[in-house]
């Protein structure tokens, strides 16, 4: 079984902003390969289906951002998974807006989410794929988390649409082909603002 994780924070407050990225992604796959993400199970919203006959688990945590660790460490003891069958998806303010990185390892980059999994998992070494959403901070005057839970205006929201579909297109070649595979052919697509 593979699992694909989307970091985000519950609540309709939410929904439309830079910071539920990962669950954007994971909605963009149930509502494409008809996986319902409505059962509730480890703490999370959760679907189970199947994509290019493989067994495939989504999960959107329904705990806040920075307590995604213990979602995550649950799912990895309790289905006895391997690191490399899980992929987290994730929003990166590091990126520019509308680009995707894909990694099988590394640093957090500051995301509380991800600090959150490497601490409950005491590895850094397990895959993630971040989506770009800028960091855009008014001349440094805003910080840092009203930025990311700030909802998007039209543009912004277009350019993360489309993000979001070449995210889902990542998604789809990791279950088929892997980290490595995944890695070549989206992490060379870069755009420029």
């Amino acid at each position: 079984m593979k699992v694909l994780i989307g970091l985000g924070n519950p609540g309709a407050k939410y929904k439309q902003t830079r910071h539920n990225a990962g669950f954007s992604v994971i909605d963009a796959i149930s509502a494409d390969k008809r996986i319902p993400v409505k059962n509730i199970s480890y703490s999370s919203l959760t679907g189970k289906g199947r994509i290019s006959r493989r067994e495939v688990f989504l999960v959107k945590p329904e705990t806040f951002m920075n307590l995604s660790g213990r979602v995550v460490k649950a799912l990895v003891c309790k289905k006895g998974l391997e690191l490399n069958d899980i992929l987290i998806i994730c929003d990166d303010v590091n990126l520019p807006l509308g680009n995707i990185r894909l990694r099988s390892g590394g640093s957090e980059g500051g995301h509380n989410g991800l600090k959150s999994i490497s601490q409950s998992l005491k590895t850094r070494d397990y895959p993630r794929l971040r989506v770009g959403v800028g960091k855009d901070l008014e001349g440094g005057r805003e910080r840092l988390s009203s930025y990311v839970l700030k909802p998007l205006n039209k543009v912004s929201r277009g350019v993360l649409a489309e993000a979001v579909e070449e995210a889902k297109e990542a998604c789809y070649l990791w279950l088929d082909k892997g980290i490595a595979a995944s890695m070549n052919k989206f992490n060379s697509k870069v755009k420029v603002d």
